[in-house]
């Protein structure tokens, strides 16, 4: 009779170093609603070696935390086209992912963005519209 074969399972995640400009990682940041304004969220993510992931799926979904804008920074929003569906692109030139959520359809508060990997994990960030 043979031993039984043990199997090892092993998760592997990207390296995800938090949002880029114009959103603050610590939640600091505040956009002035208007015509026609975006708020670009954008991340980078890499593999063991430090390599840059331009391969993964992600996708944004959006949650209101409170009425109120609490934040202090003040960051000023671009134009430009609006992303569509719930799904991030990825700029080879910026090495980045990228979804430019309009600002008008949110209402003013403190907003969460949850960003949805294909590596099963879950990473958010937090701002705030006035």
């Amino acid at each position: 009779m043979s031993a039984p074969k043990l199997f090892e399972i092993v998760f592997v995640h990207y390296d995800f170093a938090g949002v880029l400009e114009p959103i603050n990682q610590d939640a600091s940041s505040i956009f002035e609603k208007g015509t026609g304004r975006i708020v670009p969220v954008k991340f980078q993510l890499k593999d063991a070696n430090n390599n840059f992931i331009s391969t993964a799926r992600a996708s944004i979904s959006l949650k209101k935390l409170e009425d109120t804008a609490t934040d202090t920074k003040v960051e000023t929003p671009s134009t430009g086209t609006a992303s569509t569906g719930n799904s991030f692109a990825y700029d080879s030139g910026a090495n980045a992912y990228i979804y430019n959520l309009v600002l008008d359809k949110l209402s003013a508060g403190t907003w969460r963005f949850n960003f949805e990997l294909d590596d099963g994990t879950m990473k958010y960030v937090d701002i705030s519209v006035r």
